[in-house]
C-alpha cells in the first residue's frame, strides 16, 4: 500500500518482543522484492481508505500478491481458514457471495457520527479494475518495489527509513542545506516563521522512542 515509516516501527518492536531475528535489512529485502499494489493518500490524492475497502481493502491486496506468487499459501487466519479458503471466501475477484461483495460497497455517507451500524451508504459498484483502480495487479503495479526503502549514511549509520511510495521521481537525487532542530516543536515554529523556505533539508533530533518523549508521532511539522 505504500505503507506508513510507522510499521516498521511497530514490526521491529513487536519482533524484539516475540525474540524474533527481523531487522530493517529484512524490511528492505522483503519491499525490494514486494511491488506496490496500492496507493493511498497522502502518496495521492486520488484514493482514500474508502476507495481501498471499495477495491477490496487488505484482502483484495493480499489476492492480487497470492497470483504473483508471492504468499504462503499454508498459514491460517484466525477463523481457522487457509489463506486459498479465505480469499476464496472475501477476496472480490474471486467470491460467489453476495453478502461479501455488499460489504465491501460500503461507501462514505458523510455523516458524523460515533453510533455504529447508524448510516447505510453504499456505492453503486465495485471498483475491479485492476489496470487503473485502487488496487492494481502485478502486471499494472504502481511499482515493482515496495513503498518503503532502508537508507544508510553518515546522517544514519544504522538506517533509517524513507517512504518510497511519496516521492517524486524528480527528487529521488536531491541535494540541498541541512536545517537542524532539536525538537519537533521547534521545527514547527521555525517552519511557521519563515525560518525554512523550498528546497532545505528539514532534520528533527531526539523524537525517537527515548526522546519526544515516548517518540511522539511527527506528523506536525509537514503540516506546517
Amino acid at each position: 500500500m505504500g505503507g506508513s515509516t510507522n510499521t516498521v516501527l511497530h514490526l521491529l518492536a513487536a519482533a524484539q518482543e516475540a525474540e524474533i531475528d527481523f531487522t530493517m535489512s529484512d524490511i528492505d529485502k522483503l519491499s525490494r522484492k514486494v511491488p506496490q499494489l496500492c496507493k493511498v493518500a497522502p502518496s495521492t490524492q486520488k484514493y482514500h481508505m474508502e476507495d481501498v475497502h471499495r477495491a477490496g481493502g487488505v484482502i483484495g491486496i493480499l489476492g492480487e500478491l497470492d497470483r504473483a506468487g508471492l504468499l504462503n499459501r499454508d498459514v491460517k487466519n484466525v477463523l481457522g481458514l487457509t489463506l486459498p479458503q479465505t480469499l476464496e471466501q472475501y477476496d472480490v475477484m474471486l467470491t460467489q457471495d453476495d453478502a461479501v461483495k455488499n460489504m465491501f460497497r460500503a461507501g462514505p455517507a458523510g455523516i458524523r457520527t460515533t453510533q455504529a451500524f447508524s448510516q447505510d451508504c453504499r456505492w453503486d459498484s465495485l471498483d475491479d479494475d485492476r489496470a487503473n483502480g485502487c488496487i492494481r495487479s502485478l502486471e499494472h503495479a504502481y511499482s515493482k518495489d515496495g513503498g518503503l526503502a532502508v537508507l544508510y549514511g553518515n546522517f544514519a549509520e544504522n538506517g533509517c527509513i524513507v517512504k518510497t511510495a511519496g516521492v517524486d521521481d524528480s527528487i529521488l537525487k536531491f541535494t540541498g542545506p541541512a536545517k537542524v532542530y532539536e525538537s519537533q516543536d521547534d521545527a514547527v515554529e521555525a517552519i511557521l516563521g519563515g525560518k525554512v523556505v523550498a528546497g532545505d533539508v528539514v532534520v528533527i533530533r531526539y523524537e525517537g522512542p527515548k526522546g519526544g518523549p515516548g517518540c511522539r508521532k511527527c506528523s506536525t511539522q509537514p503540516a506546517s
